[in-house]
């Protein structure tokens, strides 16, 4: 490879590269670019959402409420007295690059606003889906929590999480 170099002008320090060696330092830079954005360590975003529970005035005579429903959104969600809760909704992955989306929840005692909440259980997580390319997958999920039924009279708020790991947005 040949490179042309001019003569300086009086104050000045100039070179001239060859056309090849212009594309050959482009190609360099996007590579570089590209790596750099496919090796990044994988992200963790998370987000949340409270809902109320629903149908928690009900009480009759001998008669003692079996499941509470919360809404968040486009989610659905509901505890029994038992411990077993379910959720389910949809998560929409946005960009090309992929990323892992979890679905879970955790619950607590509050204020019939969900304020002043205290969590009485931690994050816990039912789905797990890989998702690339602007996909919106369903996911829907169950679990059984035993120390829940302990509280299930007094439980008044649920968070929704939805966690995601690799490329998020």
């Amino acid at each position: 490879m040949r490179m042309a170099t001019l003569a300086a002008a009086p104050g000045r320090n100039s070179k001239i590269r060859s056309p090849s060696s212009r594309g050959t330092l482009a190609l360099a830079v996007l590579a570089a670019a590209l790596m750099a954005s496919l090796s990044s360590p994988a992200k963790a975003v998370e987000r949340r959402s409270q809902a109320v529970a629903q149908h928690t005035g009900v009480a009759a005579e001998g008669f003692k409420l079996q499941r509470k429903d919360f809404r968040f959104g486009g989610y659905t969600a509901w505890l029994k007295r038992g411990g077993e809760w379910h959720i389910e909704g949809s998560v929409r992955h946005r960009g090309l690059l992929c990323g892992t989306y979890e679905v879970g929840m955790r619950f607590g005692i509050g204020k019939p606003d969900c304020t002043d909440v205290k969590w009485v259980s931690g994050d816990s997580y039912v789905t797990s889906q890989y998702q690339c390319n602007d996909a919106e997958m369903p996911h829907a999920g169950t679990d059984i929590d035993a120390a829940l039924a302990d509280q299930f009279d007094a439980i008044t708020c649920a968070e929704r999480v939805v966690r995601c790991s690799g490329n998020c947005k």
